[in-house]
Parts: structure tokens; C-alpha cells; sequence
């Protein structure tokens, strides 16, 4: 988990891009946009590797259809955010506010959440997976048709979350503050060996993911 920041930036040292082109290349080069103001700004189907956006404000900015990888969102406020059919690789989530974000169709994997708030978020069709959720919030956010495997939610509260078609794999939900008013079903009742051959070729794919995102930067250098 992430620790608080104990000296805060002045103004004068904060990096504030003027216009989305200087946004986009800012994140992409892993400049230090922390208390950036990105409020608004188009950053679709943008790819990203180790992006700094600690306490960056992105409320109602779209960063849907894009791959972060490793991306640092710490106390990050994503207020109304467009990030539908996005994949957020790993990284780290604490306290980053999803509060009415548009998750739909995306993918938050092997990221640390805990104590991020999805309250009132829109996860339909989403998965999360090998994820820190403990003390989250996803106070009636819509997790319909979602896939959550492999979550720790100690002490996430999901009161009037609706989780109607759900399912999941590997997630106690006794463990919750506020468990789900009905519990998921199973994705798939498996044997322990199926599910390390399908995480095996699924870091496999991402590997390969990384490897295109690394290769096609430095043919651009």
C-alpha cells in the first residue's frame, strides 16, 4: 500500500499540461503529473506503461478504450470518468475515487484498490481480478454481468451494489464489511491446476502486450 505524501508539491512545481496533446505525451513519458488538474480532457484509447498520477484530478476526462500498465493513481479522483473498455494492469489504486466512473466492459488487474471508492460506479460487464479491494467502497455501484476472481475485500462495503449475473471465483465474502444482498455464483467450478494453465497463458498474452508497448516506443525513438 501506498504511504501519504509528505511533502506536498507547490504549485509552481506542479506539471500542468495546457492542452490534451501535452497531456497525452506527459502521461505516455511517465512525467510527474501529480496534482495535475486534467479535469475533462479527451485521453481515449490512450497506452500507457508506469504513468504518475498521484492526486490528479481527471473528473469527467475520458480515458476509455486504453491500456495503463502499472500506472500510479494514488488518491487520484475520477470523478465521472470515462474509462469503459479499459485495462488497468496492475498499479496502484489506493483511495483513487471512482465515484460515478464509467468502468463498463473494462479490466482492473493485479492492482492495488484498497481503500479506493467505486460508489455509485458503473462496473457492468467488467472484471476484476487478483486485486487488493480491502476497505473499498462500491456502495450501489452496478456490477452486473461482472467477473471479480481472486479479490481480497476485507472490509469493503457493497451495500445496495447490484451484482445480478455476476460471478465469481475465489473471493470470501465473509470477509466484507457489507457482503453483496445476494452472493454470485461461480464462474466455473474448476480444479486448481485448469485455473494456473488459464492465469499462465493470460500472462502470457499480457507479456506480449508489454513487449509490443516497449518495442513500438523505442522503433518511435
Amino acid at each position: 500500500m501506498s504511504h501519504e505524501i509528505k511533502i506536498e508539491k507547490k504549485a509552481s512545481e506542479v506539471i500542468q499540461p495546457k492542452n490534451v496533446e501535452e497531456a497525452g505525451h506527459a502521461i505516455r513519458t511517465r512525467q510527474d503529473l501529480s496534482g495535475a488538474d486534467l479535469r475533462g480532457m479527451a485521453l481515449g484509447s490512450i497506452n500507457a506503461v508506469g504513468a504518475v498520477l498521484r492526486k490528479t484530478n481527471l473528473a469527467g476526462a475520458d480515458l476509455s478504450h486504453g491500456l495503463l500498465i502499472n500506472a500510479n493513481f494514488y488518491k487520484a479522483s475520477l470523478h465521472s470518468t470515462a474509462a469503459h473498455n479499459t485495462i488497468i494492469l496492475g498499479g496502484d489504486l489506493v483511495k483513487t475515487r471512482f465515484k460515478e466512473t464509467d468502468l463498463s466492459h473494462s479490466a482492473i488487474i493485479g492492482a492495488d484498490a484498497q481503500e479506493a471508492s467505486f460508489e455509485d460506479a458503473n462496473l457492468h460487464n467488467a472484471a476484476l481480478v487478483s486485486t487488493n479491494l480491502r476497505d473499498a467502497d462500491f456502495t450501489r455501484a452496478k456490477l452486473t454481468d461482472a467477473r471479480l476472481a481472486g479479490l481480497d475485500v476485507t472490509g469493503a462495503d457493497f451495500t445496495d451494489a447490484d451484482l445480478t449475473g455476476a460471478r465469481t471465483y475465489n473471493v470470501n465474502w465473509e470477509q466484507a464489511k457489507v457482503a453483496p444482498a445476494m452472493i454470485p455464483e461461480p464462474i466455473l467450478k474448476l480444479p486448481a491446476w485448469a485455473w494456473s494453465v488459464l492465469v499462465g497463458g493470460f500472462l502470457g498474452v499480457i507479456s506480449l502486450v508489454i513487449y509490443g508497448l516497449v518495442r513500438r516506443k523505442k522503433n518511435r525513438a
